[in-house]
């Protein structure tokens, strides 16, 4: 059942599973009445067979030009919504709509009253609406592939593919076009495009990446990835697909080469050994050129700590000139800017 977003305000049951031709036929008229307000509407492709559908999941972007700003409350407005849960900015709205009578008598089970939930994300660029295709569509795709990457030590959102860097500092994005990351992922962005028959196809499909080991996915124990999508029905089937058979091993053996290879290629390995000396450097510092240190060596109060340490920098010539000498050596300039400001 879709309608989850309004479960507080309408009963869930009025929310019924839509069968593909009522599902077809409301997508097509709800996304041309969204076309008068975006010039790109578009919905993910659905998985192979699937016998009915919860909600209409639209991906939105370049706002048309008008008398009216576009807003979720002029989206709710447009599509004639009854609820909406609208969220601005680049996020996915919520509207719940009442189904006619006529589309009622389409389900297998008519009510007297029935909804259908229509999620709109709205994105920053057409890029996003790309990504967004690849990643939610066809199933558990999305999922499928970011979990081949994820077993090399990249990771791939709605952002793009990244390297997660250790904390506090951000992943560092690799690259947002889907078409590169799916060449650099040795897979077929045409391919995808002529969608797929059967959901086996799928499987195969993802295992022509370069970077797929089924050794990765023959583990007894589920990683805590595994463990967060536990309920995808699709991506647990192919990993019984890949017990199952035994595809071709690709390259890569470990996950530092993968994420080396992966910053060259898409030119940020600067970025990342820039990245990398900022959290040595604060580690180094901590550790080495600190008020605690400082405190103990001189006995000073913090106002007299602060003049040291800002005059043991000058005297360095920056602060970075102090990286990597030993400590007895600062220890010394310390003690050393102490005397000479009389402290």
């Amino acid at each position: 059942m879709g309608g989850r977003a309004f479960s507080q305000e309408l009963p869930p049951d009025s929310f019924p599973r839509l069968p593909t031709r009522l599902y077809e036929a409301l997508k097509d008229r709800l996304g041309t009445l969204l076309s008068t307000v975006y010039t790109t509407v578009k919905v993910p492709p659905e998985a192979p067979a699937k016998k009915d559908h919860g909600d209409i999941d639209f991906v939105v972007s370049q706002p048309i030009q008008g008398k009216e700003e576009v807003n979720p409350a002029l989206v709710s407005r447009i599509l004639g919504a009854v609820r909406s849960v609208e969220l601005d900015s680049n996020r996915t709205s919520h509207y719940a709509l009442e189904m006619s009578q006529d589309d009622i008598l389409l389900l297998p089970q008519p009510l007297e009253k029935a909804y259908i939930q229509v999620d709109v994300r709205v994105c920053l660029d057409d890029e996003e609406v790309e990504r967004l295709m690849v990643l939610h569509g066809y199933g558990d795709l999305g999922i499928i592939i970011g979990s081949i990457v994820r077993s090399h030590g990249l990771l791939l959102s709605t952002k793009g593919l990244k390297v997660p860097c250790p904390p506090p500092d951000p992943p560092i994005l690799l690259s947002g076009s889907p078409r590169a990351i799916f060449e650099y992922m040795g897979l077929s962005m045409d391919r995808w495009k002529e969608g797929f028959i059967t959901i086996e196809d799928i499987f195969v499909f993802a295992a022509t990446s370069r970077f797929f080991d089924p050794r990765r996915f023959r583990a007894s124990q589920m990683s805590s990835f595994d463990k967060t999508v536990k309920e995808r029905m699709m991506y647990h089937n192919f990993r019984v697909w890949v017990k199952n058979n035994i595809p071709t091993v690709h390259h890569h053996e470990s996950k530092r080469d993968a994420v080396e290879e992966a910053l060259v290629h898409f030119g940020k390995k600067d970025e990342w050994d820039a990245a990398a000396f900022a959290r040595y450097t604060r580690s180094w510092f901590k550790n080495n050129f600190n008020g605690k240190l400082v405190a103990e060596w001189t006995g000073l109060g913090w106002r007299g700590i602060k003049a040291v340490m800002d005059d043991v920098r000058t005297s360095a010539g920056g602060e970075y000139a102090l990286v990597d000498r030993p400590l007895e050596d600062i220890k010394k300039m310390v003690m050393a800017s102490k005397d000479s400001l009389s402290l």
